[in-house]
């Protein structure tokens, strides 16, 4: 099919991955799973419909890798023991079938779990919460951190056995791993904490038993907060050094940006411009060399055209874009911009709902989030007589 937009519709190949096009749905929370860490029937639609529309590489929401002390939220599914993989392969297999390669993001809370949900104290890098007035954490001893490592090199190993095509590893916004790798929040003494390489320690850890239980072949991408935008925090020349201590086990960089206290430019506000981001992840991918994705507030077809045809970005990333609008891609390779029904920024139905309230996501400007469009089907039956 001819398009307009041929650099959206050009392939991708990350060692045994391929992609069919450049568009990618990045690991939003949905708050639809089970309470039991399963994934739901909701879940099971709600990307089924992204496949269908065209979506090149899904990236699940994060999954908990250790239950409870790492748990991001009452419902958030997790991946932390063999029982939960039979209905991520029915999830997979569905979505291969669609067309999407599929990969899943697996993480751990730190400081951002709620005791009030898991019933335990929180745990961190240090004694810091990840955003004012939220609960002090308590610094992890030696022998929690080598727990942890090995939990994410187990949880590592069962994506790769479900049959998902990638594992991505959360190291940005204000969770464990970047709890550890921020100055803003590492303020230990030990050996990891206070310099750069001691503050990489732990997720240089993870990302080495990641390799090792995978093998070379699988694709693992890493998110990462390139810019973390607060006062002592990491800065994009930072990140740079700092990537260089991980850079040898990554296939891929997921680059976004901000911390939880600079939340408006990590759940992007609606004042920054489509793919206002796109520089930082050029600057990673002109250091290392590695395909980047980055997500930006990307709506419009025309900048997502003109990012990818400049370089700075090797996929575009779409989380609450394609919350409004599931078949975006679809639309675009048709030609039918003028039925895109395009995000407005406005974090209300998807992080308002999930982050402020604990209910499950929607949108403001699609009414069907995980049924699709259900309710076009549905008709005036009888005329209302007035008298």
């Amino acid at each position: 099919m001819k398009t307009k937009y041929p650099g959206i519709f050009e392939p991708l190949t990350v060692k045994r991955m391929t992609i069919r096009n450049r568009i990618a749905m990045t690991p939003m929370g949905t708050n639809y799973g089970e309470t039991s860490g399963e994934m739901s029937n909701r879940h099971m639609n709600y990307y089924s419909l992204r496949a269908k529309g065209g979506v090149g590489l899904i990236i699940l929401e994060n999954a908990n890798v250790e239950y409870p002390v790492g748990s991001n939220g009452t419902s958030q599914i997790r991946i932390d023991h063999d029982s939960f993989m039979p209905r991520y392969y029915q999830l997979v297999e569905n979505l291969h079938k669609n067309g999407a390669a599929v990969a899943i993001q697996i993480n751990h809370a730190g400081a951002s779990a709620s005791s009030a949900r898991t019933g335990m104290e929180t745990v961190s890098s240090s004694n810091i919460p990840t955003k004012a007035g939220g609960e002090i954490p308590r610094p992890m001893t030696k022998e929690e951190i080598l727990t942890t490592v090995k939990k994410y090199g187990e949880a590592a190993k069962r994506v790769q056995a479900i049959g998902f095509d990638a594992v991505e590893i959360h190291c940005g916004h204000s969770y464990l791993m970047s709890q550890f790798i921020s100055p803003y929040y590492n303020k230990r003494t030990d050996e990891f904490g206070g310099s750069m390489e001691n503050r990489m320690r732990f997720p240089r850890m993870v990302l080495e038993e990641v390799r090792r239980q995978v093998g070379p072949w699988f694709p693992i991408i890493v998110r990462i907060s390139a810019e973390e935008r607060v006062p002592g925090g990491n800065t994009l020349e930072d990140t740079l050094e700092y990537l260089q201590y991980i850079d040898e086990f990554v296939d891929m960089y997921d680059v976004s940006c901000g911390l939880n206290p600079s939340l408006q430019y990590q759940i992007d506000s609606n004042y920054l411009p489509d793919g206002w981001r796109s520089y930082q992840a050029r600057a990673v991918k002109d250091k290392f060399g590695k395909p980047v994705i980055n997500a930006g507030n990307y709506r419009d077809p025309k900048v997502v055209e003109k990012v990818l045809e400049s370089g700075d970005v090797d996929m575009v990333g779409m989380g609450r874009g394609l919350i409004a609008d599931p078949d975006w891609v679809v639309k675009v390779q048709k030609g039918e911009e003028d039925m895109l029904r395009k995000c407005i920024s406005c974090n209300v139905g998807c992080a308002g709902n999930r982050i402020s309230v604990n209910h499950p996501i929607r949108c403001t400007v699609n009414p069907a989030v995980p049924e699709g469009d259900v309710y076009k089907k549905l008709k005036v039956n009888k005329t209302a007589t007035w008298l």
